[in-house]
């Protein structure tokens, strides 16, 4: 019952969340669970064997909360779509479009060139911002390069100047937001920076409204199972204390049958004593 209990908040919530969802990506999501389009990757999340969607780059991987503005700010494709082929893109671009729900961005994996994605040195060993990102799948990670490619995290400022306009020139961004590019220009600043663009957990998704209804229904029945259980359980621990009462009577008994028991053993002893001698006599 606190399992089922647990999946209908979690479903709940989730559904919750959906009404406020992108309409292109909740578009694509139902063209998608109607199976007129392939290919077009989402974050999957499974409850009770259901796939739902999100479909955002930046759902496609994980990465620790301490650098969530640092990401979303150096990583502006973590908004785009990511779909396989070239023709996957095209089909939902001319659903967007027929429907009138609206623009997108899409990141074509088929047409992302194959990269040597191992890690690379850096000056005084700052993470590289690409290596901090788990993907869902390895196939994602090119995606995730071509965001971002060799861009690095600094502390501060002031780390991110003397890396960005060494000897080298870097991208870098620090975890508050700021970000040098190898051109020399320098953004960031302000009281608003830019944030949430990945979530250190894949978290749950789209949620129907049909399957918060069969998890609501689950619950129910398994709300009866617990209510017969507790009957049961008040009798048993009402017989249970009718024992308890009995118990001294019972020790009692018992105490009179192990003294019958002793004292029968005796009769017998003396008993096979007796004809012993008996058996003597006779013989003699």
């Amino acid at each position: 019952m606190s399992n089922s209990r647990h999946k209908v908040d979690e479903a709940k919530s989730s559904l919750a969340a959906d009404k406020s969802e992108n309409a292109v990506l909740a578009s694509l999501n139902k063209l998608k669970a109607q199976g007129r389009i392939k290919g077009f990757h989402v974050r999957r999340y499974c409850l009770s064997g259901l796939s739902l969607c999100q479909g955002r780059l930046g759902d496609l991987g994980v990465i620790d909360d301490k650098y969530d503005v640092a990401v979303t700010t150096a990583c502006g494709a973590l908004n785009n779509l990511v779909v396989d082929t070239v023709e996957q893109g095209q089909a939902c671009i001319e659903h967007l479009r027929k429907g009138n729900v609206g623009r997108a961005s899409f990141m074509v994996l088929e047409k992302l060139p194959p990269r040597d994605l191992g890690r690379i040195e850096t000056p005084e060993n700052v993470p590289r911002l690409f290596d901090l990102i788990k993907p869902k799948d390895p196939k994602f990670a090119t995606a995730f390069y071509k965001g971002l490619f060799n861009t690095l995290v600094a502390d501060d400022l002031t780390q991110a100047q003397r890396i960005g306009y060494g000897k080298k020139r870097w991208r870098v961004v620090t975890l508050a937001g700021q970000l040098i590019d190898p051109s020399g220009t320098m953004s960031g600043g302000g009281t608003r920076v830019q944030r949430g663009g990945m979530s250190s957990k894949f978290v749950p998704e789209r949620m129907e409204p049909e399957v918060v209804a069969r998890y609501e229904h689950d619950l129910a029945s398994a709300e009866q199972e617990w209510q017969a259980f507790q009957v049961e359980r008040k009798s048993a621990e009402a017989e249970l204390v009718q024992l308890r009462k009995r118990l001294p009577e019972i020790e009692i008994a018992l105490e009179k049958i192990e003294l019958d028991v002793s004292t029968a053993n005796k009769r017998i002893k003396e008993g096979e004593k007796h004809l012993a001698e008996l058996q003597y006599v006779l013989i003699s």
